[in-house]
């Protein structure tokens, strides 16, 4: 059996099990011309799917082109798109044409089961969600990381984190906090904001290199993770790096939304209410100083990454995905 794939998962296994082939022309990782699109939209015709991951202008751009001609048979696959509620009379023009265009996408794979947002908003028929487990990042540098506990309090990333309650959680508490993530002109870009000029003593904020190595060694390092989710979410955000913690053998604490209460169970990680920093700052409080109580996490949270393996298994996953389709 064999499959036809046009994709920018470029590290798509080509050989499978019984005999299985997938056929695989490489698009660009990168967002690409409108030309360049339009040469690999004619080339589809011959293919069985489009798959892009994460790419939203090359996605509603392909989507565009199927809407002008419908009798293209290619099956155009959304991997990880990430929608936001719309704000302003601009983003709502958008929201309106996202909506026209998402019609033409065939199926969403997404790392997070709640998909309401998405179907209110963007009026997404739910049949054309399929959930994927999502991996651990970096996998094999995790699994040969070092663990230890320095005492402090990891939090990082980038995506829609709500660092106002942060500060407000753990402003009067006695432990250490480090806060590794890149400066304001690059979080902005991601829905995050950190106000750096009245922080208590006991945090640190720390704009490292932006490597892997650099944000694993810190995780690894941590006594807990805690990982404040702005509410207004209606994707995953967070989930690498709550994964890559668990994996890591920490204690995670983080707010409910997408890709959190609807993945995981309250056995594996310390679940709070977004934007409530009274319940975040019981929630550290206790973690912090509860051996017993923390390392139930820890071992609980380790089962469930350790099991979702790394890219390999992801992979393995979206082809499986495509198969049912075909």
């Amino acid at each position: 059996m064999r499959m036809k794939v046009i994709s920018n998962i470029h590290s798509l296994p080509t050989k499978q099990r019984n005999g299985f082939e997938i056929d695989l022309c490489k698009y660009p990782k990168s967002k690409t011309s409108f030309k360049s699109l339009v040469r690999f939209f004619f080339m589809s015709f011959k293919y069985d799917y489009i798959l892009l991951d994460s790419t939203s202008f090359d996605l509603f751009g392909f989507a565009f082109l199927k809407l002008v001609l419908p009798f293209n048979p290619c099956k155009l696959i959304a991997l990880d798109l990430i929608l936001a509620k719309p704000k302003g009379l601009k983003e709502r023009l958008k929201q309106v044409l996202k909506i026209i265009l998402l019609k033409q996408i065939h199926l969403l794979l997404v790392y997070f089961k709640n998909t309401n947002g998405y179907q209110k908003i963007f009026r997404i028929n739910a049949r054309k969600f399929r959930y994927v487990p999502f991996k651990i990042n970096c996998y094999e540098l995790v699994l040969k990381t070092k663990i230890s506990d320095e005492g402090y309090i990891f939090t990082g990333g980038k995506t829609r984190r709500d660092f106002q309650t942060l500060l407000k959680a753990v402003r009067d508490l006695p432990y250490p906090v480090k806060i590794v993530t890149p400066a304001n002109d690059e979080l902005i870009k991601h829905g995050s904001y950190l106000d750096e000029s009245l922080l208590p003593t006991n945090i640190e904020v720390i704009h490292d290199d932006g490597s892997a190595e650099s944000f694993i060694k810190f995780i690894a390092a941590s006594k807990l993770v805690v990982l404040p989710i702005r509410k207004e979410n209606i994707s995953a955000s967070g989930i690498g790096v709550y994964i890559m913690s668990m994996a890591l053998k920490k204690c995670v604490i983080i707010s409910k939304g997408p890709g959190v209460e609807d993945v995981i169970t309250p056995e594996m990680a310390i679940l709070v209410p977004p934007e409530d920093p009274i319940a975040l700052k019981l929630a550290i409080e206790r973690a912090y100083n509860d051996d017993s109580f923390r390392k139930k996490f820890e071992e609980s949270g380790y089962s469930y990454a350790i099991n979702l393996r790394g890219e390999e298994r992801l992979l393995e996953s979206i082809v499986n995905e495509l198969k049912m389709i075909l």
